[in-house]
């Protein structure tokens, strides 16, 4: 078979199968990942990664499990590492904010850098994620997205971090965290290496909720 075939016989196994498995159907992988877009300074276009996913069940409970399987992983490894956590909502709560967020940023384009005023009109979440010195402080008085998120999306955050809480694993709410891919809703992380100055590349994991994907 042609490899567009096969690719899109084994989606339909996939998907009818996992239907028809318990649910949720938790699964994990490792291996060769490649980019297709021109990567990023300092990534390469082939890396290798491990993942977890969960899939089938709209619970906070599952958020904090990744989360805690992924923290865990790491201290077993002796890496003594914090959790960066944030709620981007749902797509619509998020397009009322990105409006917001955009007028601001248009407010403040001469004190941002060229990275990031390209980044006004293509993707204006990802200027929040910023590390370049000069937009920081424009980074720092930049309307939050928690404030334009409903109660039941508030109320799913705030369970999340009672799940950290009662495992004991040490997090940061950070409100500038994003993930700027349109599949991505509610829960959104990082993990930092506690004893490593935070950059572009510096974090080791990172991951969220993708209910726009699944």
């Amino acid at each position: 078979l042609r490899p567009e075939v096969t690719a899109a016989v084994a989606r339909s196994f996939i998907m009818h199968g996992m239907q028809s498995l318990p649910q949720p159907v938790k699964m994990w992988y490792w291996g060769p990942m490649f980019r297709y877009d021109r990567p990023q300074a300092g990534r390469y276009r082939e890396f290798h990664q491990f993942g977890c996913e969960t899939i089938g069940e709209h619970n906070p409970v599952v958020d904090a499990e990744l989360i805690s399987v992924a923290y865990n992983l790491l201290r077993d490894l002796g890496i003594s590492s914090t959790v960066h956590i944030n709620s981007i909502g749902t797509l619509e709560e998020r397009e009322q904010y990105v409006v917001e967020l955009v007028g601001y940023l248009r407010s403040k384009r001469s004190y941002l850098s060229e990275h990031s005023k390209a980044r006004i009109a293509k993707n204006p979440l990802r200027v929040l994620d910023s590390k370049e010195p000069e937009d920081q402080q424009v980074i720092e008085e930049a309307p939050q997205i928690i404030d334009w998120l409903s109660d039941a999306s508030k109320s799913f955050f705030m369970k999340t971090l009672e799940y950290l809480d009662e495992v004991q694993i040490p997090y940061a709410v950070t409100p500038t965290l994003v993930r700027g891919l349109d599949y991505y809703s509610d829960t959104v992380f990082e993990i930092y290496a506690d004893d490593v100055e935070q950059s572009q590349q510096s974090a080791l994991v990172g991951g969220g909720r993708y209910n726009g994907l699944v």
